[in-house]
């Protein structure tokens, strides 16, 4: 009975800590000094951006993902991380339809089916809009202009109760 009891705490153990991490196994909630340490490309964002966008602080200007170069920007709340934002402009019609069907062919395998899909694509601009739930995090692609590809890791976690 120890045993079996033993079995199901570091079962559940390894199955929390697969789940607090989003795209190349970043920590959720991780702090900036975190982040640069497992991503060392990664450099603090300008004034300009974090003037759009306070929570944007780190960013790697050009990663390789399938055959594509994205930029991946880290979004932090209160010094944590909370989603990694990763977009891409391929050159041609062809690639960016080639680089969704890569996309979505990789996270179904890694997800399964959508959650959910746009309730109204606009078929004019290829528009895609899908979101994977995954245990503590979302994962959602985009591409709305027909040439800008998207996705999204966020965390899914739930805010603590004042007090706690």
């Amino acid at each position: 009975m120890k045993q079996l009891l033993a079995s199901l705490v570091l079962a559940s153990m390894a199955w929390g800590t697969s789940a607090q991490t989003l795209w190349r196994d970043a920590p959720m909630l991780a702090s900036p000094a975190d982040i640069r340490a497992l991503m060392p490309q990664a450099r603090e964002t300008t004034p300009a951006q974090r003037a759009v966008d306070p929570s944007a602080l780190l960013n790697i200007p050009a990663t390789p993902i399938a055959d594509e170069t994205f930029s991946a920007t880290y979004h932090f709340e209160s010094e944590r991380l909370q989603r990694i934002h990763l977009r891409a402009q391929p050159t041609t019609r062809e690639r960016t339809q080639a680089l969704l069907k890569t996309l979505q062919a990789s996270l179904r395998a890694s997800y399964g089916l959508p959650v959910s899909a746009a309730s109204r694509p606009v078929p004019a601009l290829g528009t895609v809009d899908l979101l994977w739930a995954f245990r503590r995090m979302t994962v959602q692609l985009l591409m709305v202009d027909g040439k800008t590809v998207e996705l999204i890791y966020s965390a899914n976690i739930p805010s603590r109760p004042q007090g706690l």
